[in-house]
């Protein structure tokens, strides 16, 4: 009996939330975001060229915007596109124009491995500020286990696209 006490204590206390910020306060998980994409290499050439033949197209604030929402427990591409208008938080992130809904959605759709990188790293992150764990020696079934998160969240974003496309 104690033994399950004991697991279900275990399980409790590593569930993460959908929503970090009841772990951290927001600022430290923009800065978070910040960082992570900071660390992508936004020099390479052909990256570079793309992004000079379209100049409207801004993958660090898509990149942004969506790690942080999928980060805080907002996942609608709809209501991110909203609040990116209307919250201060989000407006920061995004800039002066809002992306379009269905920008969010084509941006997460073609970049979900990146995105699903992104969401492991502040995982880990959310994980070392709240327990104080080596994230950097995690056994490799806890670190597929912070992969699966981070898919669940991309799938949650994904599943509350279509239903809000059939409404």
């Amino acid at each position: 009996m104690a033994t399950t006490a004991t697991r279900d204590s275990d399980e409790e206390r590593l569930s993460v939330p959908w929503n970090l910020a009841e772990w951290v306060d927001a600022e430290t998980i923009r800065s978070w975001v910040a960082e992570e994409i900071d660390s992508l290499d936004w020099s390479n050439p052909e990256l570079l060229q793309f992004l000079r033949e379209n100049p409207n197209f801004r993958p660090r604030a898509l990149l942004t915007v969506l790690s942080y929402s999928y980060a805080t427990g907002i996942y609608e591409s709809e209501e991110i596109s909203r609040l990116c208008g209307t919250d201060p938080a989000l407006r920061a992130l995004c800039g002066p124009q809002p992306p379009s809904t269905r920008a969010l959605e084509r941006f997460r759709r073609e970049n979900r491995g990146l995105l699903k990188w992104l969401l492991v790293q502040i995982l880990k992150r959310a994980l070392r500020a709240k327990y104080g764990l080596n994230t950097a020696m995690l056994p490799a079934g806890f670190r597929q286990h912070l992969v699966e998160l981070a898919t669940e969240r991309l799938d949650v974003a994904r599943h509350m696209d279509r239903a809000g496309q059939g409404a």
